[in-house]
């Protein structure tokens, strides 16, 4: 079989496939178009059936609120009636409701009904209860708008069957009932009207709670033309679709409609049954997407149609260009390898030679790279071991670098050389020789090296570890000074030896140091510093400290690279706990004579007052001052060693934070009078629970309100203050005094600072409560702050978190 009988069955074949496509197509968009407009007329049908839902809870909240009426008043006039009837706008002809009233049980005696309630009805529709369980007499007492309506006064409903029977059926069950007709003296038109019955009900006093009974008062009625009802419904709808209603009957679904789309639904409202049938209207129809069907089949044939003539057109371009292709592979064969070899890398120094060696051919970086090597300034036509002596030309192919004297006064020339051995269509050997000048990168290279060994000298003699890591492919890289910190030989885990030293941290450290890293590798921080414990081996821990920043990121942010340092920080460290252990040593001892002489000093006043001269007074008034002044520093001084050493304890319960308030407030208020200052406390209103340590709490608001009555002005307030947040309780203390100023709002914190030494001299202090209180507060789970105008008010505050009601119960 030839070529063009494959393409022909091939093309017929395709064709084939093509239409076969189309139809299927055809078919299934008119399966989709079905589907899609049947589920849009379908929604039309639950609208409707929506607003006929909506229509009767319309009617049934007018029948409940004209129930009311009657329930709540003890003689409902036909003015009231009238009132609750214009509220409605019962006046209006376009409404589906035309009247309400209200039926009893009774009996006409006049001919003419409306006489007979002029003459006999009184304007009450609550007559007193009668059990009338035989009785089959109702008449109608009250009806509005009247004007309209006056022919239904009086009449009775025995007077027609269906309304009689909706009306015992209603009074029997207590549901509203419907009946279509109205009393034959109101029918002015042929079209069916709906009348509704609600009985209404009054509990009889003196009944038992439990049992209550009841007494039948009337009905509650409401007048609606049935017609319209449904009309007024489906008016929304009236050019996509048609809805015919039959009351009490039974449709027959059978019957043949013109419509293509037709729902049967039967519906029980009011105790009667209502068939309702939708159907299409030729609007709705012509809406929906069945033309698609017809221009997917039209587009398929055309697709078709294009796709033949194109594959027909590529068939004849195909024999053409096999034709030419063939003719012209062997002479371009030769060329085309010869080009690719030169033009895949223009931007080098190109030679091509035999196997002998004698250069062929350069281009113009070549030539300029070389004519500095030959002093007749000649390239093309010499041997290769002529320009490049150490070259050997049977070398295999790769790349090598060739160190080159250049003639003349030239300076000597660093080259790297790539070797590309091929043959020819003729079977000749050629040489490709790609050469490029590194003579630059060379030496910018030796000069790295020697400057990362100077740096490297420098890190080591400051012992300076430093490493690298590329976040990006987990590896890293370690200088030998971190290695010998470490004690981490250089073989081990080559690849990324900085995750080695995870396994050697303290397991209490570790957390510490990888939360920083994460910080700073999420852009939350600048550096990620860390200080941990380091197990070097034999049980011997060293204290570490590290200090890493970001250097490279990508464009989302994501950190690409880190760079940092670590210290052997052991011997530091070691004395600053030799300083912590003196200072907390000195401060214990120191507790002890001070508690004597404090004792000794209380035991000392009474005795010597009133036999001795007031100087001896004062000289124990100030003795007595001192040693407090003395017992708060060695007291400060040891939460200080206790909160640098972790020992700092604290019980965290539901405590009332306005005893906490009162109590601190007492305890300050002889301070605080020394001070000429009154204290203001304002307590939340309630009882506030707060999660806290009382004790530490109320060591942290004494250390606030005498900082307060110290530094302010004589004759003002210190008002303590709380205010309630959703989840936690903010506590203020507040004073008018000079302020805190600028430069040392940043160390305010800080342990042993103070803003005014002179000052604090005269007024007295250690400058730890601050960083005490700070410590405490973040300990217990809250913050700790301050805002203040120089020369106006100064305000501390921290916040507590709020406990919730089962850790109350518990701790109650």
């Amino acid at each position: 079989m030839t070529n063009t009988h494959r393409t022909g069955i091939s093309q017929a074949v395709l064709v084939v496939v093509c239409l076969s496509l189309s139809y299927v197509s055809f078919a299934l968009v008119h399966n989709i178009a079905s589907t899609r407009s049947q589920g849009n007329f379908d929604v039309l049908v639950d609208q409707s059936l929506n607003l006929i839902h909506q229509q009767g809870d319309k009617f049934n909240r007018t029948l409940d609120g004209l129930a009311g009426l009657v329930l709540a008043s003890d003689a409902v006039t036909s003015t009231e009636l009238g009132e609750y009837a214009d509220a409605l706008n019962l006046h209006q002809d376009k409404l589906a409701s035309t009247a309400i009233g209200f039926a009893s049980l009774g009996e006409v005696t006049d001919q003419n009904p409306v006489n007979y309630v002029n003459t006999h009805l009184v304007e009450s529709a609550l007559p007193a209860p009668v059990d009338g369980a035989g009785s089959e007499h109702f008449v109608i007492r009250l009806a509005e708008p009247r004007p309209r309506h006056a022919s239904l006064l009086g009449y009775d409903f025995a007077n027609e069957p269906d309304l009689l029977a909706a009306a015992l059926t209603a009074r029997k069950t207590g549901e509203a009932i419907a009946s279509i007709g109205v009393p034959k003296g109101n029918r002015t038109s042929a079209s069916r009207e709906m009348f509704l019955l609600r009985p209404v009900y009054r509990t009889l006093p003196d009944t038992k709670p439990d049992t209550p009974e009841k007494a039948f008062v009337g009905f509650a009625f409401l007048v609606t033309n049935f017609n319209r009802v449904f009309v007024d419904l489906a008016s929304a709808q009236k050019d996509l679709v048609t809805l015919r209603v039959e009351y009490n009957t039974h449709t027959d679904h059978a019957v043949i409609s013109n419509s293509k789309f037709v729902v049967h639904k039967s519906l029980q409202m009011y105790g009667q049954e209502l068939n309702l049938v939708w159907e299409s209207t030729p609007e709705f129809e012509a809406l929906q997407p069945f033309r698609a069907r017809w221009i997917v089949l039209m587009l398929g044939v055309l697709i078709t149609a294009l796709i033949s003539t194109i594959f027909a057109v590529f068939s004849r371009r195909d024999r053409m260009i096999t034709a030419i292709v063939a003719q012209k592979t062997r002479d371009l064969e030769t060329q085309d390898k010869e080009k690719r070899s030169i033009l895949e890398n223009a931007m080098l120094a190109i030679v091509s030679a035999n196997a002998a060696g004698e250069i062929l051919d350069t281009n113009d970086a070549a030539k300029k790279l070389l004519r500095p090597l030959d002093a007749h300034q000649r390239v093309k036509g010499k041997l290769l071991h002529q320009l490049l002596p150490s070259f050997n030309i049977h070398s295999p192919d790769g790349a090598s670098k060739l160190h080159l004297n250049a003639a003349g006064k030239a300076n000597s020339l660093t080259i790297e050389i790539e070797k590309n051995t091929w043959v020819t269509a003729d079977g000749d050997t050629r040489i490709t020789l790609l050469l490029r000048d590194i003579t630059t990168s060379e030496r910018h290279a030796q000069e790295l090296r020697e400057a990362e060994q100077r740096w490297n000298l420098a890190l080591m003699g400051a012992q300076i570890g430093v490493f690298d890591l590329n976040l990006e492919h987990d590896t890293s890289i370690v200088s030998d000074t971190w290695r010998n910190t470490l004690r981490i030989e250089g073989h081990m885990d080559a690849r990324d030896p900085y995750r080695l030293q995870l396994d050697r941290i303290h397991p209490d450290d570790l957390p510490a140091l990888q939360l920083a890293e994460m910080a700073c590798i999420d852009g939350e921080t600048d550096h990620a510093k860390a200080c941990f414990r380091v197990n070097v081996g034999q049980d011997e821990w060293r204290w570490i400290k590290s200090d890493a920043v970001v250097v490279k990121r990508a464009a989302d942010g994501t950190a690409l690279r880190m760079l940092g340092i670590q210290l052997d920080v052991t011997e530091s460290f070691d004395l600053d706990q030799m300083k912590h252990d003196f200072v907390a040593t000195v401060s214990h001892e120191l507790r002890t004579p001070l508690t004597s002489i404090k004792g000794a000093l209380g035991l000392l006043a009474p005795q010597v007052k009133g036999d001795k001269p007031q100087a001896t007074d004062r000289l124990i008034e100030i003795a007595t001052s001192n040693c407090d002044r003395l017992t708060k520093l060695v007291n400060d001084l040891l939460d200080m060693e206790k909160l640098n050493a972790g020992s700092m304890t604290h019980d965290t319960k539901p405590e009332n934070l306005t005893d906490i308030m009162m109590l601190a407030a007492e305890q300050l208020e002889t301070y605080a009078s020394q001070w000429e200052v009154a204290l203001e406390v304002d307590t939340p209103q309630g009882d506030q629970y707060i999660l806290t340590d009382k004790l530490r709490l109320t060591q942290v608001l004494t250390n606030l309100l005498s900082n307060a009555c110290k530094f302010a002005y004589p004759g003002t307030k210190v008002c303590l203050t709380a205010e309630a947040f959703p989840t936690f309780t903010k506590v203020s203390v507040s004073n008018l005094g000079k302020g805190i100023s600028e430069e040392f709002r940043g160390q305010i914190f800080q342990p042993f600072s103070q803003a005014d030494n002179s000052d604090t001299r005269q007024r007295g202090g250690t400058g730890l409560g601050l960083n005490i209180s700070r410590h405490l507060i973040e300990a217990m789970g809250g913050e700790i702050g301050f805002e203040s105008d120089p020369g106006e008010e100064t305000v501390f505050w921290f916040t507590c978190p709020i406990a919730d009601w089962d850790e109350i119960e518990d701790a109650a």
